[in-house]
């Protein structure tokens, strides 16, 4: 190999290093990014769970009483479907 060549190799192996240090780099973007979406989409669902909470408060406050009733037994039929399926897994 001459001295040209050489040259062009040494060339080659610095831009190789520094396309694998940017690939590192964006890696570790990816990563990073990838982590805030996550918790970005608990802090969404935790706020959609809130906002259908405030909704449901909002529409038995201003239900009359027939309607209060009828959405406390939906409610009560839920807990005990749940408690049935709890029952169920823990036995």
């Amino acid at each position: 190999m001459n001295e040209k060549d050489q040259k062009i190799w040494a060339v080659l192996e610095v831009r190789l290093q520094d396309l694998m240090s940017l690939c590192d780099e964006r890696k570790q973007t990816i990563e990073s990014l990838t982590q805030t979406i996550q918790r970005m989409e608990a802090d969404y669902r935790t706020l959609e769970a809130k906002y259908t909470d405030l909704l449901a408060a909002g529409y038995i406050a201003s239900a009359d009483e027939n309607e209060r009733k009828v959405a406390r037994k939906r409610l009560s039929d839920m807990v005990r479907e749940v408690d049935k399926c709890l029952a169920l897994l823990n036995g």
